[in-house]
């Protein structure tokens, strides 16, 4: 489940999809005051999905750069 479903206070069709239009002003940093937030943006260093994301993402980094190289030699 994302973020954004989460989030009751946008309401509306419009603009991007069914996220509605980005608050103005303050709105949206008070929404995101609600207890049901505050482990929003955590990162649980004992799951296997936050390595899997972060060795992934160097594979993709060191291929790209080797890609690169072999390119432009």
């Amino acid at each position: 489940m994302g973020a954004f479903s989460n989030i009751n206070g946008v309401k509306g069709v419009s603009g991007f999809g069914h996220l509605g239009a980005i608050p103005k002003g303050d709105a949206a940093f008070k929404i995101l005051q609600n207890p049901e937030f505050d482990n929003m943006g955590d990162v649980n260093w004992k799951t296997g999905e936050t390595w899997g994301v972060l060795i992934s993402g160097a594979v993709v980094g060191v291929a790209a750069i080797l890609l690169f190289n072999r390119y432009y030699k």
